[in-house]
């Protein structure tokens, strides 16, 4: 069984990463029937992944505090903090979608980091597979993050630097891509 869900996450993985590829690479993002493709792709893998993994039966961590404590806290968050940076976008005038961007967008939670809904993704599927405790949830919990580490890879190189050249590379060198990065003020550091 784990066989066939390993090869299942690593197929569905791969697909997602290079239609993702292709569609940005071909320069499709315009076209709907691409913008559709890569968008069923994902739903495809993430969904599987997400929604039917934990429910397979597979040995299960029991472990209250894990799974409760801090499990559903963290799907709580991640799922306020996904919704909360498409809000903002909206707010800003501009969209968080495949389609062109209008303008680049570096206050609020992209201030922060780069990719504040893949980091707050990221945050509540790991909640989700405490919350289920599933051993076999965690193996493909790697895949899916590294599938949404490629795919901001491929939106920043494919999209945003193409779209917005020195302005997102200048963005791209004070902001971290999920993680804030701290950067020393020299004014603070003495000898």
């Amino acid at each position: 069984m784990l066989r066939w869900i390993i090869l299942y996450a690593l197929l569905a993985a791969v697909l997602f990463i290079f239609t993702s590829w292709m569609v940005t690479k071909s320069e499709g993002i315009e076209s709907k029937v691409f913008r559709l493709t890569l968008m069923l792709t994902g739903i495809l893998f993430l969904g599987v992944m997400v929604l039917v993994i934990p429910f397979i039966p597979q040995p299960r961590l029991e472990n209250f505090y894990l799974q409760y404590l801090i499990g559903i806290p963290l799907a709580i968050i991640g799922m306020a903090l996904r919704v909360y940076p498409m809000l903002y976008f909206k707010r800003k005038g501009t969209r968080s979608d495949l389609v062109k961007p209008s303008k680049l967008v570096t206050t609020g939670p992209y201030g922060l980091v780069r990719h504040p809904q893949y980091a707050a993704g990221i945050i509540f599927i790991i909640g989700w597979f405490l919350i289920w405790g599933g051993i076999y949830s965690f193996y493909v919990l790697t895949l899916v993050i590294i599938a949404i580490f490629f795919q901001a890879l491929i939106e920043e190189k494919y999209i945003l630097e193409k779209e917005f050249a020195d302005e997102y590379l200048e963005y791209k060198k004070k902001v971290g891509m999920f993680f804030p990065k701290i950067i020393r003020n020299k004014n603070f550091i003495r000898d």
